[in-house]
């Protein structure tokens, strides 16, 4: 159906004559740049399929092979290593957050995901912490296209709570966020996990990356990169945490042998039924992390998810009692700790008390357990 107006400026059309096609433009200079444009898109179209890349500078195409594409807000672009960084330059410098440009190789199909490290789980789980919407938006695909498992967090206090429950393999901390600076989070975080961190951010100084690895990072990123070397980045941290599996569990205090099953509390052995070790050593196997009531139901009893309801009940007496033979032996009594609503978890005696001036989420003993 004919439009009444130009389909280049969008100014009115002037009056149809009774014969001949429809007008679609208002003069002769707009059908002349319609044109252009249309020649344009069939040389980029001509140089996608013949993979040479589609940069432009003073009207003159660069034409050397295409190495990368890059994609924005879903349109690709294929470019040569040298254009590549200027494109990137010219981006960032529009506003662009470098990681909603998604870079990869041509000579990598797009259907082939990156091999993702994995844990024990089989998959690869990453927290995001990020306040700018717009980089978790565009973050958050790439990292699921490749087999990451995302979950996000848009402020400390959630990526805290966030940290704790959902067991990430590796964290992507952005240190910008509005209601706690990173690096401190960064030291609660180090506080209960030794979860791989790896800090991206903007800052780029030399006493900045000095400082978040001394905090505790296990890497540091400084926008803009390449999201291939950022999943590089990652593959890595979660494979240099990866291990054997460990024969048993000392921390100063409580010494727990998996194979064969023994514990000890000092010089003190404690003998424990089958049960309440395997209790113990699922809590001490994650010291510092919760564990859901469902998981140690599973876990102790072999029950399936989803019906470990009627076994709630029970769970909480096993715990007490544990309680009861580890404060007997020396050890305090608040070492197995309830986050209500959550599960329990073991709290190593050498772990610091967590500052009241923390970020305060949860309630009743999540509350204790979150905000210390």
């Amino acid at each position: 159906m004919a439009t009444d107006t130009c389909q280049v400026c969008g100014e009115a059309l002037p009056a149809s004559t009774e014969t001949g096609r429809p007008r679609k433009f208002c003069s002769d200079k707009c059908r002349s740049r319609a044109h252009r444009v249309r020649r344009t898109e069939d040389e980029r179209s001509r140089e996608r399929l013949s993979r040479v890349c589609e940069v432009r500078i003073g009207g003159r195409a660069c034409k050397l092979t295409a190495t990368f594409a890059l994609s924005v807000d879903g349109q690709e672009m294929r470019v040569c290593p040298a254009c590549q960084k200027l494109a990137m330059a010219f981006l960032v410098d529009q506003g662009e957050s470098a990681a909603a440009v998604e870079i990869r190789r041509l000579d990598v199909p797009e259907t082939e995901p990156a091999r993702v490290a994995t844990g024990v789980s089989g998959t690869g789980k990453v927290l995001l912490i990020e306040d700018d919407d717009r980089v978790s938006q565009a973050l958050r695909p790439c990292l699921e296209r490749r087999g990451w498992h995302v979950t996000t967090a848009a402020d400390g206090k959630t990526g805290l709570y966030q940290g704790m429950t959902a067991q990430p393999d590796v964290v992507l901390l952005d240190l910008g966020l509005p209601d706690i600076d990173g690096l401190t989070l960064l030291r609660e975080i180090r506080k209960t996990s030794d979860v791989p961190v790896i800090v991206v951010t903007a800052r780029g100084e030399i006493e900045d990356i000095t400082r978040g690895l001394d905090v505790g990072a296990d890497d540091y990123l400084v926008k803009p990169y390449a999201i291939e070397e950022l999943l590089a980045r990652m593959r890595k941290a979660v494979r240099q945490r990866t291990r054997p599996p460990e024969q048993g569990y000392d921390d100063g205090v409580l010494r727990v042998g998996f194979a064969p099953p023994e514990v000890h509390v000092g010089d003190a052995e404690v003998v424990l039924p089958r049960r309440e070790f395997a209790l113990l050593e699922l809590l001490v196997r994650g010291a510092g992390t919760i564990q859901s009531a469902d998981r140690i139901i599973a876990h102790v009893w072999g029950d399936p998810p989803g019906t470990a309801a009627a076994r709630k009940r029970t769970l909480a007496v096993l715990v007490a009692v544990l309680r009861t033979k580890l404060r007997e032996n020396g050890l305090g009594a608040d070492a197995i700790v309830s986050a209500r609503g959550l599960g329990y978890y073991y709290q190593p005696p050498n772990r610091p008390a967590r500052p009241a001036s923390g970020p305060r989420v949860g309630y009743s003993h999540a509350e204790r357990f979150l905000n210390g």
